[in-house]
C-alpha cells in the first residue's frame, strides 16, 4: 500500500508539466491546483484519524485507496479547468486518507513484526514515486498521452487495493481502550515544537521538489517533457536509496551528524541545479538533494517518539501533522513566489531552509534528548 501510494503520487507529479500545458496554466494558476490538493488532505486527515480510531486502519485503507485510484482517473479525464481543480481537491482528500490509514497499519505490523521496519515502509513509498517517475518518462517518450497513463495507474492502484486488502491486519478500535473523560489533546513542549518545525521544513522541501522538479526542468532548463520526468525519478531514486541505508548510517555516525550532513547535501544539490541549469547537472543536483532529504523525516519522527510529555504515539502525531502541512503548502508557496520572482529564485528558498536544518538541527535534536533526560 505504501508502494501504491507512492506510484500514484509519482505519476501525478511526473505529469504536472503536461497537465500545466494542457490547461495553459501559469505558475500562480498551478499553485491553486496544488493548494487544492493540500486543502483536500488537510480536511481529510483528521476525519481519517477518527475513522481509524473507530473502525480500524484496514477499513480506512480500503475506502481511501479506492478513492485515490478513482480520483487519479478523474484528473486524467477532466475536460475543464474547474473540474480539474475539483478532481485535484478530491485527489488530495483521498491521499490524506491513504497516508493516515497506511501509517496506522504500519504501526500494527511493526509491533507484531518484532523489530523496527518503519523506514522500509517509507522507502517503499519512495520506490513507488520512482516507479511513477520512470513510467511517466517512458510513456511520454513513446508518445502515450496523460489520460491513458493516469487511468492505467489508477487501475493498477485499484487492483493492488483489492489484492492486498485481505492480508491487512485488523487493529482494535482505539476508542474502546480510552478511559471515559481521558484528555485527548495536549500541547507539545518547546523541545517537541522545535522538532515539529524542523519536520515542517523537511517536508516543505520534499513536497516542493516532488512537484516542481519536473516543471523546473521543463521551464528553466528547457528539455522535452519525458526528460523533465527524469528529474523527479532521479530525486525519488536517491530518496529510496538513502532511506534503505539510513538506519545503518545513523547507527554509525549518530543523528546529529546525519542532520548536518543532510542539510549540506540539500544545499549543494540545489545550488548545482540552480546555478548550472543544464540537463545533466540539474538532474544530478536533484538527486543529491533527494539523498540529503531522505533521512531527515525518519530521524525527526524517531526524536518525536521519544517525547516525555506526549509519549510516542501523540508525539509522532503532533510532528506529523505539522510536517505534512509543510509538505502540502510548500508547492503552492513556491508557485506564488515564482510569479513575482521567477522559479529559480523561488526554489532558492529551499537552500535557506536547509541551512537552518544544517545549522540548528543537531542542537535541536540534542536539546530534545536533554529535555527527555530532565523529564525522566
Amino acid at each position: 500500500m505504501f508502494f501504491a501510494d507512492g506510484i500514484g503520487f509519482g505519476i501525478w507529479a511526473g505529469h504536472i508539466p503536461a497537465l500545466k500545458q494542457k490547461f495553459q496554466l501559469s505558475d500562480s494558476s498551478l499553485s491553486i491546483v496544488l493548494l487544492a490538493i493540500a486543502a483536500g488532505s488537510i480536511v481529510s486527515m483528521p476525519l481519517a484519524g477518527q475513522t481509524v480510531r473507530h473502525f480500524g486502519s484496514k477499513r480506512c485503507i480500503a475506502v481511501s485507496i479506492a478513492s485515490y485510484a478513482l480520483c487519479l482517473v478523474a484528473i486524467a479525464v477532466a475536460p475543464s479547468l474547474i473540474l480539474f481543480v475539483l478532481a485535484a481537491l478530491l485527489f488530495g482528500a483521498a491521499k490524506g486518507g491513504v497516508d493516515v490509514g497506511i501509517n496506522a497499519q504500519a504501526v500494527v505490523v511493526e509491533q507484531c513484526y518484532g523489530r523496527p521496519i518503519m523506514s522500509s515502509f517509507q522507502a517503499l513509498w519512495s520506490v513507488g514515486g520512482l516507479a511513477g517517475g520512470f513510467l511517466t518518462s517512458a510513456a511520454l517518450g513513446f508518445g502515450s498521452t496523460p489520460p491513458v497513463n493516469l487511468t492505467s495507474i489508477g487501475a493498477l492502484i485499484l487492483l493492488l487495493g483489492v489484492l492486498c486488502y485481505s492480508p491487512l491486519m485488523r487493529d482494535a478500535s482505539s476508542s474502546s481502550r480510552e478511559p471515559e473523560g481521558a484528555k485527548r489533546f495536549r500541547l507539545p513542549g518547546k523541545a517537541l515544537l522545535a522538532v515539529a518545525i524542523l519536520t515542517f521544513i523537511s517536508l516543505f522541501c520534499e513536497g516542493v521538489l516532488q512537484d516542481w522538479a519536473a516543471v523546473y526542468m521543463r521551464q528553466v532548463v528547457i528539455v522535452p517533457v519525458w526528460v523533465a520526468a527524469v528529474a523527479y525519478a532521479a530525486y525519488s531514486t536517491a530518496m529510496a536509496v538513502g532511506r534503505f541505508i539510513g538506519d545503518r548510517i545513523v547507527a554509525l555516525f549518530g543523528e546529529r551528524f546525519v542532520m548536518r550532513l543532510s542539510g549540506a547535501l540539500i544545499i549543494a544539490g540545489l545550488a548545482t541545479t540552480l546555478l548550472v541549469p543544464r540537463p545533466v547537472f540539474a538532474i544530478a543536483g536533484f538527486a543529491v538533494a533527494g539523498l540529503g532529504n531522505s533521512n531527515l523525516v525518519p530521524i525527526l519522527f524517531t526524536a518525536a517518539g521519544r517525547d516525555p510529555i506526549l509519549g510516542p504515539g501523540p508525539g509522532i502525531a503532533a510532528v506529523t501533522t505539522v510536517g505534512f502541512l509543510g509538505f502540502l503548502v510548500g508547492p503552492a508557496v513556491i508557485g506564488l513566489m515564482s510569479k513575482f520572482f521567477g522559479l529559480s529564485v523561488a526554489l532558492s528558498l529551499l537552500i535557506v531552509l536547509s541551512l537552518i536544518t544544517a545549522a540548528c538541527g543537531p542542537a535541536i535534536i540534542q536539546s530534545h534528548a536533554s529535555s527527555r533526560t530532565i523529564e525522566l
